[in-house]
């Protein structure tokens, strides 16, 4: 056996194991709107609209969450900037989805879903509503549990997320 296809703990090869996807879990918040995008877009559907922005939308989110996100969730590309740079998040069109991960245990958290226009400075602003929502202390939990390392609330500015 070449040292490529050693077995690991769980009795996979390495090179096999770090090539499967991230398991993804999601917030309260963020399930909550990811099911009413879902309910949407099967409303849409119920009508025989299968071209429906909500179907387009709930595709886009879906395909994102199930494909992308979870086959190469750590991707500098990805990476908020600044103290944020441990926070990641993909945009199309109008939707924003950030997420922590955890190479270690190979998973994925879904903090936050937003389908608002990105106009810096508004109060609708998807960054700014995500702001809020970490120096709130919303995902304080779920951040510490995946042991990712993001600065203290009060040090957190709005200037620290990129512009999109």
């Amino acid at each position: 056996m070449t040292g490529q296809n050693k077995k690991n703990s769980a009795g996979k090869s390495s090179k096999e194991s770090s090539h499967l996807p991230y398991e993804v879990d999601m917030t309260g918040s963020a399930e909550e709107v990811y099911k009413n995008l879902a309910r949407l877009s099967k409303a849409a559907e119920k009508e025989g609209n299968y071209v429906s922005a909500h179907c387009t939308t709930f595709h886009m989110v879906s395909d994102a969450i199930r494909r992308m996100i979870p086959n190469d969730p750590i991707n500098k590309k990805y990476a908020l900037r600044g103290d944020l740079s441990n926070i990641f998040r993909l945009r199309k069109g109008r939707l924003r989805i950030c997420w922590i991960a955890s190479s270690k245990a190979r998973r994925v958290c879904i903090l936050f879903i937003a389908e608002t226009l990105r106009k810096q400075g508004d109060m609708n602003d998807p960054y700014a509503i995500f702001q809020g929502l970490l120096e709130s202390g919303r995902f304080d939990q779920v951040i510490a549990k995946f042991g990712v390392r993001i600065p203290p609330q009060h040090l957190l500015t709005k200037k620290q997320t990129r512009p999109n």
